[in-house]
């Protein structure tokens, strides 16, 4: 009798973690929807305590560190947040390697870092991005966000500073094949799958542009600036997106 009470009172405590986990979580999302990151992260930490391995967990978490970024007031600061956010990215990948979410948050989590990293780390991490998105349009082919990372990975490459080009290719010999018209696939995919994405309608517009299609980057440009901000990094897309249409 005394046995089976201590394993009802287990089971009972279980139960309540993973009740108190989940209000935790769903705070979390609520303040993640309202832009407040580090509250959001707050939230998620507490969640985590009941479950250290949750590799979705941990990928939401690395999306607030990421996002925090943003805000940061120093670039000492903003390098730890960065780095912060690619850990856990990594920690969730070891967990859940067939998770095509876990794996494009490690891609955004390498391209924030890389944004300030040493131009050789920067490469090293653009490799990451490479990978980590194509991986996750291959595991999910309907995947928005993996595509709009994988374009956005072939413009940046495509229109690398040229500076940078000459230290990547003393490093490595030879830069990855790369093309604004991949770019303008893969963003192209991205709005197909998710059209009402500011972001993705910025990036395929600037891409646009970049070929020299300016009558399409026109149109996406301005369609990103009729959209509703719902991430994070839609306000600086929105900002860019103005920019290039003052120089059209």
């Amino acid at each position: 009798m005394r046995t089976f009470l201590c394993v009802l009172a287990a089971c009972l405590l279980a139960s309540a973690a993973a009740r108190a986990a989940g209000d935790w979580i769903e705070q979390g999302d609520s303040l993640d929807r309202q832009f407040k990151s580090a509250e959001a992260l707050a939230a998620y930490q507490k969640a985590l305590a009941s479950d250290p391995d949750d590799p979705d967990l941990l990928r939401k978490i690395s999306k607030q560190y990421v996002e925090m970024v943003l805000d940061a007031p120093s670039k000492k600061e903003k390098v730890r947040l960065a780095q912060l956010g690619y850990d856990t990215a990594l920690r969730a990948r070891k967990l859940a390697p067939g998770d095509p979410e876990v794996r494009v948050t490690v891609a955004i989590a390498a391209g924030r870092l890389a944004f300030y990293s040493s131009p050789q780390q920067r490469l090293e991490l653009s490799s990451v991005v490479k990978s980590e998105s194509a991986e996750a349009v291959r595991l999910d082919p309907r995947f928005a966000l993996g595509w709009h990372v994988l374009g956005r990975w072939n413009y940046e490459i495509a229109n690398l500073n040229p500076l940078l080009r000459v230290v990547a290719e003393a490093v490595y010999g030879k830069m990855p094949p790369a093309s604004n018209e991949e770019a303008i696939r893969g963003l192209s995919r991205a709005v197909e799958l998710e059209p009402g994405n500011a972001l993705f309608h910025a990036e395929l517009g600037r891409a646009y542009l970049a070929a020299g299609r300016e009558k399409e980057a026109k149109r996406e440009l301005q369609k990103s600036l009729t959209l509703p901000r719902r991430n994070r990094d839609d306000a600086g897309a929105q900002d860019r997106a103005k920019q290039a249409l003052r120089g059209l």
